[in-house]
């Protein structure tokens, strides 16, 4: 909800300006049966296997296929711990970690796209409910995109399910030996490679077509990080024109609806009351101090935007606003003056001036808005070249005017 903090007083002077607002937002939870979401249980019994093969070398070539894809479609579930709400997701994600498709939680869904290593989505009211997110700009969420992280969404998938992400992660659990037996997975005749972990980790590949077609793991967990969810992922190899369709629904969505996008990356506030300071002459300045009030840390930072008001039912109203990085843990000063320009007089006459000031975030500054479309183009030429995807979803700096579209 947009954080206003409005004041008045009367005095010959030009009074200084304190007030003060509180946000508050709840959150709705719901418990989920997982115990179908145990790694195995929705599989059929195998089969006997005439053809035992060689786990190892099987799993090694269908990883080497993956990572030479330019895309990867995946579909099914994740859940977070043990007793963590479980998603449904649909995803496609190319080489260089561009993405787009659902995320489904308690009911609920977004639209996620992901792109020149920034994530976005577009939800329902319901579900940001759902991520307890206090900031004082959370009420333009609903049905709009919002830059959050894969934390927040339960899944990154530049990092997670890019062909060479996931192979690398299936890759550094691959057994030592032991064989693969063939079984029939949904009408499918293919191979069960079980992975270090037994029956918690498990992946199928087709018998035909060397592709990994599933995966069961206990912790998909991406390279530096320290856990990951559990998933059980379809996967399928997505054709060139639908890879095409891909970039063209990110290009749209970057260029008209990440303008002004918010940022619900970290939960941000006034750390104190805002000040209104007004001169002889009708110069005025509103200055205020923006907090993380995040539990987290780490090297996260957003722009915080402050848009001010100054009026007087006489003189007319004045706006005008201040932009600046906020790091994880810190707070940052904001401030912006307005000038009424009032002409000298042998009758000074006193003015009661009232003022309101908003806080709200922004995830994507212009530059980096037409960076990320750039990034998206090149990768599309490429693609379309039938050049090698460059796998590096790490991104471009955000840079920009905080204001910009």
């Amino acid at each position: 909800m947009s954080s206003a903090l409005r004041t008045t007083r009367r005095s010959r002077g030009f009074p200084a300006f304190a007030a003060a607002a509180a946000v508050v937002i709840g959150a709705s939870g719901c418990s989920i049966d997982l115990s179908e979401f145990r790694p195995g249980a929705d599989s059929e019994e195998p089969s006997p296997s005439p053809t035992p093969v060689e786990a190892a070398p099987l799993l090694e070539s269908a990883l080497d296929s993956l990572r030479g894809q330019s895309a990867v479609a995946v579909q099914g579930r994740m859940s977070e711990g043990e007793d963590g709400v479980v998603s449904d997701v649909s995803l496609t994600t190319t080489g260089a970690g561009t993405a787009h498709g659902t995320v489904q939680t308690n009911e609920n869904e977004a639209e996620v796209l992901q792109a020149d290593g920034k994530l976005f989505a577009n939800a329902p009211d319901a579900y940001w409910l759902d991520k307890n997110i206090t900031n004082p700009d959370a009420d333009s969420y609903a049905g709009s995109w919002v830059r959050l992280d894969g934390g927040q969404l339960g899944v990154d998938p530049a990092s997670m399910l890019a062909p060479a992400a996931v192979a690398d992660i299936l890759g550094a659990m691959a057994p030592p030996g032991g064989e693969a037996e063939l079984e029939n997975l949904d009408g499918t005749t293919a191979y069960r490679v079980d992975l270090n972990g037994g029956d918690s980790n498990r992946v199928w590949i087709g018998e035909d077509s060397g592709r990994l077609l599933r995966a069961e793991i206990e912790e998909l967990t991406p390279e530096g990080a320290d856990s990951g969810p559990r998933t059980r992922l379809d996967f399928t190899v997505p054709e060139d024109p639908d890879v095409q369709t891909l970039y063209d629904d990110v290009l749209t969505v970057a260029e008209d609806g990440l303008k002004g996008v918010p940022d619900a990356r970290m939960s941000v506030n006034w750390s104190e009351q805002l000040n209104l300071d007004c001169q002889t002459g009708g110069a005025c300045e509103v200055s205020g101090t923006a907090e993380d009030t995040s539990d987290g840390g780490g090297d996260t930072s957003v722009t915080v935007r402050m848009d001010a008001t100054v009026e007087n039912d006489e003189l007319g109203s004045k706006e005008c606003d201040d932009s600046a990085e906020l790091k994880a843990g810190e707070s940052t000063d904001l401030s912006c003056g307005v000038n009424f320009s009032l002409q000298p007089s042998t009758s000074p006459v006193s003015y009661e001036m009232s003022g309101d000031a908003r806080l709200s975030t922004r995830g994507l500054g212009g530059d980096a808005r037409t960076a990320l479309v750039s990034a998206v183009q090149d990768e599309r030429d490429s693609a379309s070249a039938g050049g090698e995807p460059s796998g590096d979803a790490s991104g471009s700096p955000d840079e920009g005017d905080a204001s910009g579209g």
